[in-house]
Formats: structure tokens, sequence, C-alpha cells
């Protein structure tokens, strides 16, 4: 049986203040359908994170819709949908039983829309296990277990209440939405938890045959080869900026062995990180000059209207930092971004730069006790 595993689309997420609706539309339009009849999978499993937020903008539930009729109702291939995080449990599991007749499974709410999906290849029945993101507090009083207090024991024991009604045997795949430990994150998730207790151990997916995980943006592996996350379908961060995005494609055999390879899909438009100058900048050489772009300038001093001067050559820069030279220990020069520097230097040195020589002694003395009482002030 062949599955595509996906996640984290995050429909309708806002970037820097705009919403990205129209890059997701495009590249689920032009890349994963395509993809989709290329490989011609049985299944496709959505692992959480359908949506940026519990009520999405009617253009991401619009997109939504398209696809899944794309998918479901013009080439009637299954899905399997669990809710993330970042969804409505309640909301995404809607119409579900509804919708289990055409091939989509919907599976939110615990107790209504969580049981195994079974399909069925020329070697007999697959059960894909859907594991939804839910507190532990609601898995608490689902299994009436008084000892369920964090993520880990929550997801422990939901999989083994889910798992105890599969026939010994069976060839299994888990939808879980969760941070497991040893995965690396990025700015853009939103965390479980405070202090760590988020994370949750590898071993728990030990039962199955495959783990389609969502939640952290990087595509990865962690603790096994059958044990991956899809990735985020598009960069939703900075700290995105080196991940390739894509899906995962992967087959199980007749004896459960699961092979899988990460197929990468290429955004309309890029998210970059860029550095030099301001006049090296300006030059805009290379290719994607229209990809979002954050800027990071390297001039000693500062640079009058940086932002909206590049955006004449980078017209979707999202973000602008400056650095300041510095020296390190042994003399040699450095850049160090974010290098925090005094009030009074940073007039110092927006003085220099329009009057073009340095500021009296008088006029730094002057300067020092205004901003004194400003800050004291403050």
């Amino acid at each position: 049986m062949k599955f595509i595993h996906t996640a984290d689309w995050h429909l309708g997420k806002l970037f820097y203040g705009n919403y990205l609706t129209e890059e997701q539309e495009w590249l689920l339009e032009h890349q994963f359908i395509p993809l989709v009849d290329e490989e011609k999978p049985d299944v496709i499993l959505l692992s959480g994170d359908v949506y940026d937020r519990s009520v999405p903008p009617a253009e991401a539930v619009d997109l939504f819709n398209h696809v899944i009729s794309e998918i479901c109702g013009r080439r009637h291939i299954p899905m399997v949908v669990i809710s993330g995080n970042h969804d409505s449990a309640e909301r995404l599991s809607f119409a579900s039983d509804l919708l289990r007749a055409q091939g989509l499974y919907m599976c939110g709410e615990l107790l209504s829309t969580t049981q195994p999906v079974v399909l069925s290849d020329s070697w007999g029945e697959v059960y894909f296990v859907p594991l939804p993101y839910a507190d532990p507090g609601v898995i608490r009083h689902l299994l009436q277990d008084d000892s369920i207090h964090t993520h880990e024991e929550a997801q422990r024991a939901f999989s083994a209440w889910q798992l105890q009604g599969i026939p010994e045997g069976k060839r299994k795949v888990a939808l879980a939405h969760a941070y497991v430990a040893g995965g690396t994150s990025s700015d853009s998730e939103r965390p479980l938890d405070i202090g760590g207790t988020e994370q949750i151990s590898a071993d728990i997916f030990a039962p199955y045959n495959y783990t389609a995980l969502g939640h952290l943006h990087g595509p990865q592996k962690v603790g096994s080869e059958v044990i991956r996350y899809s990735g985020s379908l598009l960069k939703y961060s900075f700290s995105e900026a080196s991940q390739k995005k894509g899906v995962i494609v992967g087959e199980i055999d007749k004896e459960g062995q699961v092979t899988c390879r990460f197929e990468p899909l290429k955004a309309r438009h890029d998210v970059r990180i860029i550095s030099g100058t301001f006049d090296e900048l300006m030059k805009g050489e290379g290719d994607g000059l229209d990809d979002f772009i954050r800027a990071d300038l390297t001039d000693e001093g500062p640079v009058i209207d940086a932002m909206s001067r590049l955006r004449s050559v980078y017209p979707n820069i999202m973000m602008l930092t400056t650095s300041r030279l510095t020296r390190d220990d042994s003399g040699e020069r450095n850049f160090s971004l974010h290098n925090k520097i005094s009030s009074l230097d940073m007039v110092e040195t927006f003085m220099k730069e329009f009057r073009q020589r340095e500021m009296t002694a008088e006029e730094r003395k002057y300067m020092a006790g205004i901003i004194k009482d400003v800050e004291v002030g403050q």
C-alpha cells in the first residue's frame, strides 16, 4: 500500500502581516496535486494543523474544500486527517460521519471520530490509527484515568487504548501531532506546553509499522527510520529558511516493512535571508528578487530609510536587521547581529551620518544628560 504523508499546512497563515493563502493555493495546485497524480497513492495522511488557527479565514476553508474535492471527490483517493494544536477539533470533525462515506476521514473529537481507519490492499487490511492532538486533561477525562498528567502519559495511554481493538499481527500506521523527543523545532511552531513537558518518547510508537508525525516543521526522523515528520507545507519563519519542504512517499509491503523517501515541493516564492552592506544588496543580483526576504545589513553606520529603498529591489522584503562592526580579542573584525550598544552611541552614530563629523565633547555631554533624563523618567 502506497501513502503520501504530509502535515502542518497551516492554511490561512499570516506571515509578517500578509496572508499566505495564495502561496499555499499555488503550491497545492501546481506541486502537491500533480505529485498525487504522478504517485497514485492508495491513501493520503495529513497529520494535523490543517489550519493556522481554530477559526480560520473563509479563504482558507475554501482552499481546503477545493483540495479535498480534488483528492477524494475527483480522484477517489482516501484521505485521513487529524487535528493539530492549531486546529479546532470540533470544527474539523463537522460532518465527519457523512464524509467517511466519501473516503475523507476527519479525526478531531476523540470519542466520535478517532476509531481506526481500515483500508485494504492485495495482502489484506492496514489499520490507520488517528492520534490527534489533545491536552492531557482531555485524555484523562476520556479514559477516566487520574494518573494521566503529562503529554507523555496521555499519548501513551491513548495509543494503547486505540490499539486494543486491532487484531494481532495486522499492519498499523499511526498519525500523531506531537513533539517527539530528539526532534528539532523552529520559531513558527506554537509550544504545546511549557518547561519541556510537551515532549514525548519515540518508543510510544514502537507497535506501529510507520508513524506519520506532525507539529515540527522540519522534515526529520526521530528514534527510527519509520517515525517521521514530513515537515510543513511552506516555510513559515526565517528560522526555516534552510529547510527543504515537501512530503514523504512511502510503501508498506506484505510483511509490514516500510520504505519511504522525501519528495521536495518547490514554493512559488522562497523564504530567504540575504546579508551584506546596503549598497551590495541594492544591486539585486541573482534570482528570486520577489522571494520573501529578511535582509541583514552589515553596514557600520545607520542607513536612512533602508527598508523602503530595499523594497524597490525586493518587493516582498519582510524584515530588516542591522549589525555593528566589532573586533574580537585577537583584533579580527567580525559582525555581530543585534549587538547591544548604548543610546548615546546610537545618537552619536546618527549625528555623524548626517553631519559628516564627530560630536563635540560639549554636545556629547548635553546629549548624555537628555538621555539620562528620559531613561529615569521611564
